[in-house]
Parts: structure tokens; C-alpha cells; sequence
């Protein structure tokens, strides 16, 4: 019975993407397609979660929008450097949120950065040390990364599969920086899992918490998401709600999601992310976001 309602559950998104095509067309055919800014989620969005492997048509579909007069946002849980490696071949056209809504910027400048309170952060870093053994932890500046252990399977990940800039700092407690924007609690598997008894319980009201994959709790200041930053750009470009468009597929997409008039949540995206879109599209290993975007040139 399980197998039969996952298969029915499959056809029924295929029929809708489907559907969601032929509405792109009408929309288009009838001249009232006037999206202007598109912002989408890389990972498990784009690309498998954690790698820099993107088909690269998403280059050329991407420039042709924008030379459409369509702006496009990158907006990820990933530092800059890491976005930028990812879309190298037109790294200097986008318009770039980073680490989780924290930062928005263009190819040349910062426009809007959120700082993370000391005491916050702080507390959050000695809770993962003191009590969660079995979790990792790092922190990010605007343009890289702290953690402590550079042998550790958490920063290996982060420098060699993300292309961070990574960097070792024996006691995090301890740094000079103060333009702490993001602290992020790691585990192999089930970070979510592991944060649930205390960490969840204990950080909510200081702090916004999402999970951002299996092996990712982020957790921004207060108020701030991916949400805040598409609208943030939306002001900033004159845009409206209705003339966005978003894809996501974690619980860090849903804010985003519901800042745009037009939202779509990829087909393997967690249930509470599906329902928070306006559309579905296919999974991103079969380049879903890539289908809608062809269709709006």
C-alpha cells in the first residue's frame, strides 16, 4: 500500500509539472508574464546537496534572462566564495544572498549584513561543546568561516566539497572577529534530530533556526531569513511580490518561498516546503528548476 500511494504521489507531481508548463506558455502567449527577479536555493535545489556539479545550461539560460532585463539572485545557506564558484562563468551578472539570508550583495558590495549578538552566539558554541558530543559546529563572518578542528569531517566537507573559505581557529570562544552573521551546528546524519531535546528548546527566541539539510541546523539573528532578504532586494530594485520568483526545497526556502508571487518547490523538497509554494517542478537530478526558467525566455 506504501509503495502504491508513493507511486500515486509521483504521478500526480509529473501531471502537475506538466500542467505548470503549459500555464508558463499561456502566461506568455497572453503578454502577462512580467516576472523581473528570480532568487532560487542551490542545494538539493539545483544540485545535490554539498557539491559544485551544476549542468551547465543553467549559465546560458541564466544570461539570456538577464540580458531580458530579469534580475537573478542566488540565495543559499553558502558563503559567497562558494556561489561565485558555482556560476563562474557568470559570477560578475547575479545578485548574491548568502549564509542563510544574512548577507545580500551585488559582484562588487555589500548592501545589507546582519550580525549575530556575541552572547548569542557564544552560548549556542558552548552548548554544542558542552553537551552535543556527537555535533560539529562553525561560525561565518561575511566572508569566511571559523571552526576548530581543520581535520575534522565537517570542515573537509565545507572547504573541499563547498569551496569554502575555511579557516582553523583553536577556540572559537576566543577570536577577535565581532561580525559573526551565522552559527551553524553540523552532524553527519540528523543534525535536526540531534538539536530537538535542548538546543532547539533553548535558542528559538533568540535566534532564527531552520534546518537546511540532514546535517545542517543554520541559525541566523532573530528576524532575519532568506525571506528577509528577497524582500529587502525587492525594495531595493523596485520590485514586487508578484513580479518574483523563488525555488526552494528546505524549511530554510519557506520565508522566500512566501515572498514571492510565484514560488516553486522542487519535487523532492520536504513536505512543509511543497506546501508553502505556489507550484511544484521536477527534482532538481532532473533539472527542474532548469525546465521552469527555459520557459520564461
Amino acid at each position: 500500500l506504501v509503495g502504491s500511494e508513493m507511486c500515486i504521489r509521483d504521478r500526480v507531481l509529473r501531471i502537475h509539472v506538466i500542467i505548470n508548463r503549459m500555464f508558463v506558455i499561456l502566461q506568455k502567449g497572453t503578454g502577462i508574464y512580467m516576472i523581473k527577479l528570480i532568487a532560487t536555493d542551490v542545494d538539493g535545489t539545483l544540485v545535490k546537496d554539498g557539491t559544485m556539479h551544476i549542468d551547465p545550461e543553467y549559465m546560458t539560460v541564466i544570461h539570456q534572462l538577464i540580458q531580458k532585463g530579469v534580475h537573478f539572485a542566488v540565495c543559499s545557506g553558502r558563503q559567497f566564495i562558494s556561489e561565485r564558484k558555482l556560476f563562474a562563468p557568470i559570477k560578475d551578472e547575479l545578485l548574491y544572498i548568502t549564509d542563510g539570508g544574512t548577507v545580500v550583495r551585488t559582484p562588487k558590495e555589500i548592501l545589507k549584513v546582519h550580525t549575530m549578538p556575541e552572547d548569542v552566539w557564544k552560548g549556542m558554541c558552548k552548548m554544542v561543546h558542552d553537551e552535543m558530543p556527537h555535533c560539529d559546529c562553525f561560525i561565518a563572518t561575511p566572508n569566511y568561516c571559523l571552526a576548530e578542528d581543520a581535520n575534522s569531517r565537517m570542515f573537509r566537507w565545507l572547504k573541499d566539497s563547498y569551496g569554502y573559505d575555511i579557516r582553523e581557529a583553536e577556540h572559537l570562544l576566543n577570536i577577535p572577529e565581532t561580525d559573526i552573521i551565522k552559527f551553524t551546528v553540523y552532524h553527519k546524519n540528523a543534525c535536526e534530530e540531534m538539536c530537538q531535546p535542548l538546543f532547539i528548546p533553548t535558542w528559538k527566541n533568540q535566534a532564527q533556526l531552520a534546518a537546511a539539510g540532514k546535517e545542517w541546523v543554520d541559525c541566523n539573528p532573530l528576524g532575519v531569513s532568506k525571506g528577509t532578504a528577497i524582500s529587502f532586494l525587492q525594495e531595493y530594485l523596485g520590485i514586487t511580490p508578484e513580479e518574483t520568483c523563488t525555488f526552494g526545497d528546505n524549511l530554510n526556502d519557506i520565508e522566500m518561498l512566501q515572498s514571492a508571487g510565484t514560488s516553486y518547490a522542487v519535487a523532492n523538497a520536504r513536505e512543509e516546503v511543497r506546501a508553502a509554494a505556489t507550484d511544484i517542478c521536477a527534482p532538481y537530478w532532473e533539472n527542474g528548476v532548469l525546465q521552469i526558467l527555459k520557459g520564461m525566455l
